[in-house]
Parts: C-alpha cells; sequence; structure tokens
C-alpha cells in the first residue's frame, strides 16, 4: 500500500502529530539508551545519563502511550504534552532537552570504553544534523549555530518542522549505524526503535523527507 500521506511538513501541521512526533523520538532515545545498557558495550549508564538525567516531562501521545521522567529539584521545568494541551514552553523546553540528550548520548558512545567500530557519532548524528543553538528559559544553551537560534521568546512553523526532520533523520543515521557497528551486539536497533516507533514522515523545507511511511488510517 502506498503512503497516505506526510504528517508533517512546511505547509501545516497539526497539535497531534506534533505532539507524536514529540512522543516517537524521545521514547526512541530512551529505547536506544536501554538497549544500549542491556548489549555488550562496556558502560551501562546509559539511560541513566544520556536519558534520566535530563529529560524533564511528560508526553502522551494520540495512542495514549506515555513517556515521563522527574528530575528532583526541578520541577519549574517539569513540561507535559498531550495532544489536547501544548504550548510554546512546552515545545521549547522538549527541544532543549532533545538536543542535550542527543549530544550527551553520541558523545558517550564514542567514548565508550569498549567502543564501537567507529568513534564518529557524534560528528554524524548530532553535529551534522542539531544545526541551531536552543537557549532554554534560563539562558542555557546547547549547539554551536551563530545564525539558527530558537529561544523562549517563541519558534516559527517552518523552523519547528525543520527540526523536527532533523531529530526524526538523526535516530535513522543513528539506529543504522548502530546496527552495522562491530559493537555493540544487537543488530536491530533500526528495525526496534526507528521502524517500529517512528510511525509517521515529515517533510524538511527543502522537500526533503524522514521517517517510516504511514500505510494505514491510524485513528
Amino acid at each position: 500500500m502506498s503512503n497516505l500521506e506526510v504528517q508533517i511538513k512546511p505547509s501545516g501541521i497539526s497539535k497531534r502529530n506534533l505532539v507524536d512526533c514529540f512522543y516517537a523520538v524521545v521514547s526512541s532515545i530512551q529505547g536506544i539508551c536501554k538497549k544500549l545498557d542491556a548489549d555488550d558495550v562496556t558502560d551501562t549508564d546509559y539511560e541513566s545519563l544520556c536519558f534520566t538525567a535530563i529529560f524533564n516531562g511528560a508526553i502522551e501521545n494520540s495512542r495514549g502511550d506515555r513517556v515521563a521522567n522527574a528530575l528532583s529539584g526541578k520541577e519549574d521545568t517539569f513540561f507535559v504534552m498531550s495532544p489536547t494541551g501544548i504550548n510554546n514552553r512546552s515545545i521549547i523546553n522538549c527541544i532543549y532537552q532533545i538536543f542535550l540528550m542527543m549530544e550527551t548520548l553520541t558523545e558517550k558512545i564514542d567514548a565508550d570504553a569498549a567502543p564501537p567500530s567507529s568513534v564518529n557519532y557524534e560528528a554524524l548524528v548530532y553535529t551534522a544534523h542539531y544545526l541551531w543553538t536552543v537557549k532554554d528559559e534560563y539562558g542555557n544553551s546547547v549547539g554551536a549555530s551563530t545564525t539558527q537560534t530558537v529561544t523562549p521568546m517563541g519558534i516559527d512553523e517552518l523552523q519547528l518542522v525543520d527540526i523536527l526532520y532533523c531529530f526524526v533523520h538523526s535516530l535513522d543515521t543513528l539506529t543504522k549505524k548502530l546496527d552495522t557497528d562491530a559493537v555493540p551486539s544487537g543488530s536491530d536497533y533500526e528495525a526496534l526503535w526507528d521502524t517500529a516507533n517512528i510511525l509517521m514522515q515529515v517533510e524538511d523545507s527543502k522537500g526533503n523527507v524522514a521517517g517510516n511511511a504511514l500505510t494505514q488510517f491510524n485513528p
């Protein structure tokens, strides 16, 4: 069956698809971290350092699936997202935290005491995709761009779509790379945390499409 349509594109984005995309990205990051801890790598603290220590929010998608984590003493930065409730603050906080999780994760893979056969995860997965500087509401920043900045003041829809594209495409790059490297031992990262979990497609402002085609109606 052919693709029904690209769900997120520059011409429009619904709250439902926006929340579903954020859920898919964050839950995939957590799933990859869990799998790295369980697979044949030296370090077993990927989830604790790259997800639990950074993510501070709760996202419920349109199917009722939920990913959540709360940081002690950081109640003021906790955010909640659902298809019926999403605001600018939660969007910026989530983007900031995804940037930080992916930077931390790729740096940690490269530095692992039993590293994969290549140590360019940060360069290929993070640096090549995350082309913005993102600032949170307390003035903290992540990213190195001097021309593209996301601030708590807001984000326009075109910029948001391009960032969602970068998230989805970077996870495809990461999972494919983990599958083909000699370490970790698992070879089903893409199947579990891209193909089976990123259940939508995102088209950026240049016409590039990332994600997985939806081939049946998703009520």
